[in-house]
């Protein structure tokens, strides 16, 4: 294993990304990580991208992406306007579930 680290995603990341929300029961019949990507998941990106209260993150094992998340930054007006995180689309390559990572 090379340095894992887990960082913004980017637009190169985006077919990697669609082909671990894919690899799962409820991915496969929901999904599409043909290449080209629809153009609705280039569309979603440029939105979270665009937002900062989204950040999408890639964990990647030297060039290669191992995992990624989604966390949304959610105001409210419950306890005194705080804010909350929703994490969601957490997702790790199969190849790599079970491994032990010295973070």
């Amino acid at each position: 294993m090379s340095e894992v680290l887990i960082r913004r995603a980017d637009k190169a990341d985006l077919a990697a990304i669609v082909a671990m929300l894919a690899d799962d029961a409820l991915g496969r019949a929901r999904e599409n990580a043909s290449v080209p990507l629809a153009q609705a998941y280039q569309d979603a990106f440029a939105a979270i991208d665009g937002n900062p209260n989204h950040f999408l993150a890639v964990m990647t094992d030297g060039a290669e992406v191992i995992g990624t998340l989604q966390i949304s930054f959610i105001p409210g007006l419950s306890l005194q306007g705080a804010w909350r995180g929703q994490i969601e689309a957490v997702r790790v390559k199969a190849s790599h579930i079970g491994y032990k990572l010295d973070l």
